[in-house]
């Protein structure tokens, strides 16, 4: 069993004797990557909001009917997910795209422009700009002087004596602010991504 299962175990366990850090430990680990999982499906925030908050009544009050043979992130997952797919149904018919703007023509059998790159789907380059995006902006809150040294070092490429020479610091210094940034950035994507 992994730590993650087990950590997993552990909190359904109080969820099931309905203990209050439990609830509060949910909604720490789950919040963000159901209401990012909600506004995908829906593209509505406030709907988004709701969906979620309804998924986690929903988990509480049948986290007895868990039979714990999938992890609980992909019972909350699916729970979510099937309320994000009931509301949208619900909603009035929405403005609908004629897909034959986007499909490939052909004349005579022979395709009359190149073919797109179906190697990326839409989802995951959506998800590809949100990571990046949020590494971004890890990198833009680092302290300056470790923002600096990433930049040059990891950002631009430049080796470790060029980023010596432009920082006008010692070797020892230049790996150390390094190796801090990334520390503090994998830190923050794991705290935002891996759960």
């Amino acid at each position: 069993m992994t730590a993650s299962n087990s950590t997993d175990k552990t909190l359904v366990q109080g969820l099931k004797e309905k203990k209050e850090e439990a609830f509060r430990e949910l909604l720490e680990r789950y919040s963000e990557k159901l209401f990012h999982l909600a506004l995908r499906v829906l593209r509505r925030e406030e709907e988004a909001r709701e969906v979620v908050q309804e998924g986690f009544l929903k988990v509480v009050t049948k986290i007895g009917t868990f039979q714990e043979d999938s992890s609980l992130y992909t019972w909350i997952y699916r729970i979510v997910l099937n309320e994000a797919l009931m509301r949208r149904r619900t909603r009035h018919p929405e403005r609908e795209i004629p897909i034959e703007d986007y499909l490939p023509r052909y004349e005579l059998g022979v395709a009359t422009e190149p073919a797109p790159d179906w190697a990326k789907l839409p989802d995951r380059l959506f998800e590809e700009g949100e990571v990046r995006d949020f590494v971004r902006s890890c990198i833009e809150d680092l302290p300056e002087d470790l923002r600096t040294a990433y930049v040059l070092k990891d950002g631009e490429g430049l080796s470790e004596d060029e980023v010596c020479n432009i920082l006008e610091i010692s070797k020892f210094a230049m790996k150390n602010r390094v190796h801090r940034a990334r520390l503090v950035i994998k830190k923050r994507i794991e705290e935002k991504y891996a759960r």
